[in-house]
C-alpha cells in the first residue's frame, strides 16, 4: 500500500510538471499575446511612407509561421494601409533553431517586388520584425526557394541572418 501512495505521488508530481511546462509554453510563446500577432504593414502619409506595427486576430496560440502568413495576406479591405511583402509570395518554411528564425519564401517575393530601396527595407523590416515580436527570436534568415539570395530588390543585404533594428 505504501508503495502504491509513493507510485501515485509521483504521478501526480509528473502530472504537475507537464501541466505547468504545457501552461509556460502556452503563456509565454512570444510576446504576442494568445490569439494575437502584430506584423507590420506600410502606411502612406502625404510626404513619406512609414512601416507600423498591426494587431491581427489569430485562431488558437500564435505561432510564427501564423504570423508570418498574416503578413503575406497584408491589409485588410478597411485599412488604409499597403502590404510590405508581395501578397503573390509564399511561406514555404519556417525553421526555428536557438534563436534564429530561418524562414522560406516563395520565388514571388524577388520577382513580384516593384519597389526601390526604401520600399525594400521596409519588406525586410517587416519580415524581421514580425518574427522578433516572439521572444524566442532574436535573429532571422530570409530565404528564397530554399536558398540564401544576396537580396530581395538589390538594395538590401539579405545574406546574413538579420536582427530586429528598435
Amino acid at each position: 500500500m505504501r508503495r502504491l501512495k509513493q507510485v501515485f505521488a509521483i504521478l501526480i508530481l509528473i502530472a504537475l510538471a507537464l501541466g505547468a511546462y504545457a501552461a509556460y509554453t502556452y503563456f509565454n510563446h512570444g510576446k504576442v499575446v494568445q490569439g494575437k500577432a502584430i506584423i507590420y504593414l506600410i502606411k502612406a502619409t502625404p510626404t513619406d511612407f512609414q512601416l507600423v506595427p498591426v494587431e491581427r486576430e489569430i485562431e488558437g496560440v500564435v505561432s510564427p509561421a501564423q504570423a508570418v502568413q498574416a503578413l503575406l495576406d497584408g491589409p485588410l479591405p478597411d485599412e488604409d494601409l499597403s502590404a510590405s511583402v508581395p501578397s503573390s509570395a509564399k511561406l514555404l518554411s519556417l525553421e526555428i533553431r536557438d534563436t534564429l528564425a530561418t524562414v522560406n519564401f516563395s520565388s514571388e517575393i524577388v520577382s513580384d517586388f516593384t519597389g526601390g530601396s526604401l520600399m525594400e527595407a521596409y519588406l525586410v523590416e517587416a519580415i524581421v520584425n514580425t518574427l522578433t515580436e516572439f521572444t524566442d527570436i532574436e535573429k532571422v534568415q530570409i530565404l528564397v526557394d530554399g536558398l540564401v539570395v544576396e537580396s530581395i530588390g538589390g538594395h538590401i543585404l539579405t545574406l546574413q541572418p538579420l536582427q530586429r533594428r528598435d
